[in-house]
């Protein structure tokens, strides 16, 4: 496996992790198939985990984009 490979491999469970907290990790506390009660909502993300689940997911395509450009130096 070249270093690429392994690099891009590295990067896959950062961006799920990433993906996973960023979508609140599904639906909490609500009947599969149901919608809301009217005038529920959902506690907005603080400013600052905003931020750092973005800073994640820039590194983490930074990351995929330099394995990208190594693979692509490989071939």
């Amino acid at each position: 496996m070249s270093r690429a490979h392994r690099r891009a491999l590295a990067v896959l469970p950062a961006g799920a992790l990433a993906a996973l907290l960023l979508t609140g990790c599904g639906s909490h506390g609500h009947a599969a198939g149901s919608p809301g009660s009217p005038g529920s909502t959902s506690p907005a993300p603080a400013a600052s985990d905003v931020a750092h689940m973005q800073k994640l997911l820039d590194d983490a395509d930074s990351a995929a984009a330099a394995a990208d450009s190594d693979a692509a130096a490989d071939k």
